[in-house]
């Protein structure tokens, strides 16, 4: 393997075990099930501005491996004017925000707590949720899909694009990208 791939994957591999602590089968957040709440609506019925708002995000792992748990504080907010006006013909943005990771990479750290509406560190396309930044080949992304929403928050599954790295064994058998299930649980008002 050459060099040039070598610290990607590397990189990748650092990232995944970063992003929170193995746990058994049982330590599932009792709160963050697959499941969502009996209340809870198709996110096509939700306009993705009532999503403004602080939440804690949950993000347990399905693969590779399961029972692999992270969180962080998400902020949604609304784009101001200029920041709308600047997108006019680019990407469609609903909202911008960061997360507040306490673990992990420190330039992961970095890059998703970003507040530069220019470059922020998680943006809201409809009923999709990226976190981290898009579009360089070295670059990790979380890329979360909504599929319910309701009073509490909201729920769906999510899966990593680590770019150009792949994710490696100790035995350097190539596994899937990571990817699991998520909640993003609104904080009392």
């Amino acid at each position: 393997m050459s060099g040039a791939i070598r610290f990607p994957v590397t990189l990748g591999l650092l990232m995944l075990a970063s992003c929170g602590r193995p746990r058994g089968p049982s330590a599932e957040p009792t709160r963050c099930g697959p499941s969502v709440p009996q209340t809870a609506q198709h996110p096509i019925a939700t306009p993705p501005s009532s999503l403004a708002g602080d939440y804690e995000l949950i993000q347990v792992s399905t693969q590779p491996a399961g029972g692999t748990v992270a969180r962080g504080r998400l902020h949604l907010a609304p784009l101001d004017s200029a920041t709308r006006a600047r997108a006019a013909g680019g990407a469609v943005r609903d909202l911008i925000g960061w997360i507040e990771l306490a673990i992990g990479d420190s330039a992961w750290r970095a890059a998703v707590a970003s507040r530069d509406p220019s470059r922020p560190g998680v943006v809201v396309a409809g009923q999709r949720l990226r976190i981290g930044h898009a579009g360089y080949p070295g670059g990790l992304t979380h890329n979360l899909e909504i599929t319910a929403v309701g009073a509490e928050g909201f729920w769906g599954w999510w899966r990593s694009d680590l770019g150009l790295a792949v994710t490696e064994s100790g035995s350097r058998r190539v596994l899937p990208d990571p990817a699991g299930y998520f909640c993003a649980l609104r904080f009392e008002r």
